[in-house]
């Protein structure tokens, strides 16, 4: 693809623009929120609009993983039967572990860059308290 010298705008998608300006680009992150036009502005109903389509996501997510999950123990232990009513709570609740998995792994990355910070301070200080007594 090639351009021409000058300035203008390239729209790639909704969401992003490259705008050349004397033979550079840039890469440019449009204000449109998400369920929303350029022209209009945003109201409650397309906020329930995002949410509803939120939950809907995770509860879709939580009934593929809760349908594993059951098929899985199904095929190691043939002769017990899972109720289908147990498949939502079953794949909600897999969520809400792989969250908190999550949720402590990064609690405990936090913690080592709190840690590492404090100790490079540390060392900072004792630098300049050496380097003024030389």
């Amino acid at each position: 693809m090639t351009r021409k010298q000058g300035r203008g705008v390239i729209p790639l998608s909704r969401y992003f623009k490259i705008v050349v300006a004397t033979g550079t680009s840039t890469l440019l992150a449009s204000s449109v929120v998400l369920g929303q036009d350029a022209s209009s502005t945003p109201t409650p109903e397309s906020a329930k609009t995002i949410i509803d389509q939120l939950l809907a996501f995770i509860y879709s997510l939580g009934h593929l993983i809760g349908e594993g999950i059951v098929h899985l123990i199904s095929t190691i232990l043939p002769a017990v039967p899972v109720p289908t009513e147990l498949i939502d709570p079953i794949g909600l609740l897999a969520i809400l572990t792989i969250f908190l998995a999550v949720a402590a792994i990064a609690k405990k990355l936090v913690w080592i860059v709190v840690i590492v910070g404090w100790a490079l301070i540390l060392i900072r200080l004792i630098i300049v308290i050496v380097q003024s007594y030389l």
